[in-house]
């Protein structure tokens, strides 16, 4: 999945998007369990690594290696956003007003979300 990930955000958004990962493994002092059944651990696994860049397009970028700290720099062409969005015209059955409507009230104070039960 995480070489599709960030291209399907892009794809989706008409942006460019970056998918950024570490490598190597973190350590722990205190002992923890994964919830997976197996005994506490101290390290947390290998970090996947393999960071890109992905293109409103869908192409993206080669990715840096999964086992070494790496620097990716890329050139962006952001005239290619704008060509992307005239093309596949995915934001003219976006409902904006909505989402930003729906926002603003799940993020607000006091906010509760509706339990829905199934009928019996």
């Amino acid at each position: 999945m995480w070489s599709i990930e960030a291209r399907n955000a892009a794809i989706a958004n008409s942006v460019y998007t970056c998918a950024i990962n570490r490598v190597g493994t973190e350590r722990f002092e205190n002992e923890f369990t994964s919830g997976d059944g197996k005994s506490a651990h101290h390290e947390f696994g290998e970090f996947y690594g393999s960071s890109y860049v992905a293109a409103p397009d869908g192409c993206r970028t080669p990715g840096l290696p999964r086992d070494q700290d790496g620097l990716l720099v890329t050139e962006v062409d952001l005239n290619l956003q704008r060509q992307i969005r005239d093309k596949w015209c995915f934001s003219m059955t976006g409902r904006y007003d909505m989402y930003a409507q729906q926002l603003t009230e799940f993020t607000s104070d006091g906010y509760q979300r509706p339990i829905i039960r199934a009928s019996k």
